[in-house]
């Protein structure tokens, strides 16, 4: 569970720390979406039998919990960071995060701390994370739009 607690939570929040030093609006707009869209497909995985993270616990959403507001989440901030703060490109952002993300992944069951079953796949993961990927891009997006339509009432 230390590793868990390492990887999924403390090391992508000290990086969460010097996002937030130059983009705060991230983590009240980007961060609780994420976690929020995180816990919902991780417990639906689970709950499903999809997927299994080692340690497994009693309580299921203590498996997922470090990931869902830790490791998701701080990826979904670097992500629109790069994308509406920096302007790279969305095809570069899109591939890169995909093949980051999917690269964790396949590494993580090359270690044993996710297990797939009936019939879950990497392929499944691709999809899953590239709508997670396009969820919050499209999230940003309307959030944008609704605070630039907001100031012009004034």
């Amino acid at each position: 569970m230390l590793i868990n607690i390492v990887l999924g939570f403390i090391f992508p929040w000290i990086s969460g720390v010097y996002l937030y030093k130059r983009a705060r609006v991230l983590f009240y707009t980007v961060v609780p979406i994420t976690a929020l869209f995180s816990v919902t497909g991780n417990q639906l995985g689970v709950q499903l039998g999809l997927w299994l993270l080692i340690p497994d616990g009693k309580i299921s959403l203590i498996n997922t919990i470090f990931i869902d507001f830790g490791y998701n989440p701080i990826i979904a901030a670097w992500f629109i960071f790069f994308l509406y703060m920096k302007q790279i490109s969305r095809w570069i952002m899109y591939s890169l995060f995909m093949v980051i993300l999917n690269g964790l992944e396949v590494f993580a069951l090359s270690i044993d701390k996710i297990i797939y079953d009936h019939g879950w796949n990497i392929p499944y993961s691709v999809m899953a994370y590239g709508i997670g990927l396009i969820l919050i891009d499209w999230y940003f997006f309307k959030f944008k739009k609704a605070v630039t339509s907001f100031s012009n009432l004034s």
